[in-house]
């Protein structure tokens, strides 16, 4: 096993804060499990390259916002963003649902946009940034279902399998067929696997054969699960087309 550098150690209590919000150098220390005089020097490196600033009136760290103008280049980076914003917005003011955007890292689908209907009172773990696992995700299932069979089945032998709710795929066959039905309509569907009373309805972008991306649409699974699944599945898959087509330059 590789020894832990000082820089391993820095961005650990950097990622940790990021999880816990605003937390005391005595949490970091216990969550890291670093000395607090270690936790304490590495938060002092941190506060001056400004990573990390500290509330005077309680003491606690917090990220600052040198971390959002780090994050703003990464999206400016992304010619897929750029190339969906539009079609998102579309897509929400036709269902009236959140519209998420990822990309896939380190066989991990990553939310890199969203458009939120600002009249929902749903809110869900779906933010910019979340990571989720791709059988466990509708746009994650978008992206296993265009890839060859032995290789979405490879990767799901060697995932961990975490049952999230009731409805989580934990069963290599129950698994199977979910792909191969997500093949055969053309878009995948997360019923309540990651977060219960969540659903989601999702498509893969592409980009020169290659999935590029996911477009997906998340709400309540009652509002998007029976009559109507037919019609915002159709606005889904257009939407995921139109964004390919952008890419393409068509």
């Amino acid at each position: 096993m590789a020894r832990e550098t000082s820089l391993d150690k820095a961005l650990n209590v950097l990622e940790m804060i990021a999880q816990a919000g605003d937390t005391r150098l005595s949490t970091l220390a216990e969550a890291t499990g670093y000395p607090p005089a270690t936790t304490h020097r590495i938060l002092g490196v941190l506060v001056r390259r400004r990573y990390v600033r500290q509330d005077p009136s309680n003491r606690k760290y917090m990220l600052s916002l040198k971390c959002l103008d780090i994050s703003s280049k990464v999206k400016d980076n992304l010619e897929i963003i750029t190339a969906a914003r539009p079609v998102m917005r579309k897509l929400m003011e036709k269902t009236g649902e959140t519209v998420n955007l990822v990309s896939f890292e380190d066989m991990e689908a990553v939310y890199i946009d969203q458009i939120s209907n600002t009249k929902s009172l749903l809110r869900m773990f779906t933010q910019v940034g979340a990571r989720v696992p791709l059988h466990s995700s509708g746009v994650g299932k978008a992206f296993l279902a265009g890839r060859p069979p032995a290789e979405a089945l490879d990767y799901f032998r060697n995932a961990k399998k975490v049952r999230y709710t009731e409805n989580s795929l934990v069963k290599e066959d129950e698994f199977l067929r979910d792909i191969e039905a997500t093949r055969t309509r053309g878009y995948a569907v997360d019923r309540e696997e990651f977060e219960d009373g969540v659903g989601c309805i999702a498509a893969a972008i592409t980009q020169k054969g290659e999935a590029a991306g996911a477009m997906s649409i998340s709400g309540p699974s009652s509002r998007l699960f029976g009559a109507s699944t037919a019609k915002l599945a159709a606005e889904v898959v257009r939407s995921a087309a139109a964004v390919s087509q952008r890419l393409s330059g068509h």
